[in-house]
């Protein structure tokens, strides 16, 4: 393991820029269009009218079923993997490295061709081996079953052949630096002089939590850890109340003498704000039911 970012495959081969990051999902999208130019027909029940079924067809061009395009695609494997690994008790280091893996394999792979269900599985139990964590794969699967039974097998050699696929597309580089040890990084050195700024029990939490919810965004695809650590302490500190302000200006001065970034701190707070505008509009139900009208009817 690199102890070292900059020295790591995550910085070395799986870095993007958004340009690089937009071309590669170009190029899967192209494929999409050739592998299903018949997009996805699905039928609704009615609620109007006559009752009778509608049916349906969502063209490939839809945003709908689209990891890069859709947030509500994104945030819905989010909630996914969290829902798994809290019935696990996994710790959430490596829920976090499951995400990166999950991210990166729909670089290179459509919702369409695999079983997503199944990916977010073995997603879980590789990245609980790598951060020392393992779960007994039949625990993983049993608990798999009881939420996603139509879904997931119960044969566990599913989820290692799967685990095989998965290793394949990314490269067996499996290392993942996150940024919760930059986080504690940043609070021990506002504890220091000149700066002297404790913050309280409540602040690191939030920033916490927003670190778990950037896992959604492309930011763990395109910027350093320690920049996305520093952008949700700026978003927490500057949300506090006006008496709050002496706060503010000390932390806006730490990070202006830290050297970081400040382009790709704004950058990833940009990208913070548009995911919680995106949230606002979060459908649940019917990314499932698009999600299980293609399975069912593949199956």
């Amino acid at each position: 393991m690199s102890a070292s970012y900059w020295e790591s495959t995550q910085r070395l081969k799986w870095q993007h820029t958004r340009e690089s990051l937009s071309a590669e999902r170009h190029q899967l999208w192209l494929l999409e269009c050739q592998l299903f130019p018949q997009g996805l027909t699905v039928t609704m029940e009615n609620t109007k009218g006559s009752g009778q079924p509608v049916t349906r067809t969502i063209p490939i061009t839809n945003y709908d079923m689209h990891y890069d395009k859709d947030y509500n695609l994104r945030i819905y494997c989010y909630f996914l993997i969290m829902k798994l690994g809290r019935r696990l008790n996994i710790r959430q280091y490596a829920l976090a490295t499951a995400h990166i893996y999950l991210s990166r394999f729909m670089l290179r792979a459509s919702v369409r061709e695999c079983n997503l269900y199944l990916l977010v599985t073995t997603c879980i139990y590789l990245a609980c081996k790598v951060e020392e964590c393992p779960q007994h794969i039949r625990s993983l699967v049993n608990e798999a079953r009881s939420l996603w039974p139509e879904f997931v097998p119960p044969d566990p050699t599913k989820v290692t052949e799967f685990e095989f696929y998965l290793l394949e597309e990314l490269q067996s580089f499996l290392i993942v630096h996150h940024p919760y040890r930059s986080m504690e990084q940043i609070v021990e050195a506002l504890r220091l002089e000149p700066y002297a700024l404790t913050l309280s029990a409540e602040d690191l939490q939030n920033t916490w939590s927003l670190i778990n919810d950037s896992y959604i965004t492309d930011v763990h695809l395109i910027y350093p850890p320690h920049v996305i650590a520093m952008a949700c302490f700026f978003v927490i500190i500057c949300l506090q109340k006006p008496y709050r302000a002496k706060h503010q200006e000390t932390f806006n001065r730490f990070m202006a003498e830290s050297q970081v970034d400040l382009a790709e701190v704004m950058n990833t707070v940009q990208d913070l704000i548009a995911l919680y505008d995106c949230w606002d509009k979060y459908n649940e139900l019917w990314i499932k039911f698009l999600l299980h009208s293609l399975y069912l009817r593949r199956g």
